[in-house]
């Protein structure tokens, strides 16, 4: 079976990193690296990752001189991993035990070169926030322009697709811009409808800004993918009743 590499972005995650690192360590499938940079931070996340791999070799450590962005972040932490498969975790968000074990085995049945799940929305202290973000089972380019079904906590993607690409800093929806570049190459992506993942929304995380993720969209829709304007009007109202349903909170 093949070999994952975590890629996990950290800065002043001391409060949620150890869980974090917790729901990989706890996944069914045990053949994985998880590649951690702390990007500058001030409080205690170094010394709470330094404490998790001194008792597990499959924890990779690095700092970074400076802050430099999530970004430039990821794509140094890809640089410096192994694996076949590369998986995406923010130090904030979690993953389900089965995670890795279910999308690998998706993997090799459908061949595709991204997999993807449906994923949970909680708050800081862990309480569902939303109702749960179900994913289609196959999405590609146009609809994606739509409807963001590739949630990045949940991505496991071939490193031979992701080689030639990189994520963008300049654009805030990063890995949204990432994963539209590969769908629009033609590599393929196949989603799992069953929740993998918790992803947390709480003051201070981009998702949490409405309107800022909204300008944010627009932005890549405009000086990205170069759409006229019309067509961006009309995708970018789309864009905001799929985004109000997403985030209907949970009863």
């Amino acid at each position: 079976m093949p070999k994952v590499s975590v890629i996990m972005p950290a800065y002043n995650s001391s409060k949620t990193i150890g869980a974090t690192i917790d729901s990989v360590l706890k996944q069914t499938y045990g053949d994985y690296e998880i590649i951690v940079i702390d990007d500058g931070s001030k409080d205690d996340t170094a010394a709470i990752v330094e404490g998790k791999a001194a008792s597990d070799d499959r924890i990779k450590f690095y700092k970074n001189e400076k802050n430099i962005g999530v970004s430039d972040t990821r794509n140094r932490a890809i640089s410096l991993s192994s694996g076949e498969w590369i998986a995406f975790l923010d130090s904030d968000d979690l993953w389900r035990e089965d995670k890795l074990e279910r999308q690998l085995k998706l993997a090799s049945e459908s061949n595709a070169d991204i997999i993807y799940s449906s994923y949970a929305m909680i708050d800081i202290d862990g309480n569902k926030k939303c109702n749960d973000f179900i994913v289609d089972e196959h999405t590609n380019f146009k609809k994606m322009l739509v409807r963001n079904e590739i949630g990045c906590l949940t991505v496991l993607v071939k490193r031979s697709a992701i080689a030639d690409f990189k994520f963008m800093g300049e654009f805030a929806h990063e890995d949204y811009v990432l994963w539209l570049s590969l769908l629009e190459d033609g590599y393929t992506a196949i989603g799992d409808k069953k929740v993998l993942a918790e992803y947390r929304v709480y003051p201070g995380t981009r998702s949490y800004n409405k309107f800022r993720a909204a300008k944010n969209r627009w932005l890549v829709y405009r000086k990205k993918l170069k759409m006229p304007l019309f067509k961006s009007c009309v995708t970018m109202l789309k864009y905001v009743l799929v985004t109000l349903k997403k985030y209907k909170a949970a009863k």
